[in-house]
């Protein structure tokens, strides 16, 4: 398998911030839109090859083992609130075993407590699934369409 990077913010004064989220995907901070999961770092984002929270595994959180310096906390977002919680059971004793804190939360919840931790500079992580329950407020609305007519709109 291949992996490739795209670096999308070389600003080193700025770190990535989720501005919005919806279940097809973020918006982050430098206009940019990731479709799907994602893992962000405070200055890099990354697709997740993950399609819920039945597939996060060992695999797929190895990318966080082989990190230096260490992160300070994994924030992950597991879609909308989860009743079930078997799912713990497989993952914790591996990010244990690396000494990876971790932080199991909404996708909601989890995008706010990136940001904020991000903001005050911690090195942190974030591995998010897109919630499939998603009610857009009128702001968000009002914004998606003003950002659509400037995209299609002719210029002269």
């Amino acid at each position: 398998m291949k992996s490739t990077v795209s670096i999308l913010n070389n600003e080193l004064d700025l770190g990535l911030m989720i501005n919005s989220y919806s279940e097809v995907g973020f918006r982050l901070n430098n206009d940019f839109t990731i479709l799907g999961p994602v893992i962000l770092f405070p200055r890099s984002a990354l697709s997740w090859n993950v399609g819920s929270i039945n597939d996060i595994t060992e695999e797929s959180l190895s990318l966080f083992t082989v990190l230096e310096p260490k992160i300070d906390l994994l924030v992950l977002g597991t879609g909308d609130k989860i009743e079930d919680t078997s799912f713990h059971k497989k993952i914790f004793p591996f990010l244990k075993k690396h000494k990876i804190n971790l932080e199991i939360l909404p996708t909601d919840q989890a995008c706010s407590t990136f940001n904020f931790l991000n903001s005050e500079g911690r090195y942190i992580a974030a591995a998010l699934i897109p919630p499939t329950k998603f009610t857009p407020t009128d702001h968000e609305v009002f914004d998606t369409k003003q950002r659509y007519q400037n995209i299609y709109e002719v210029q002269d």
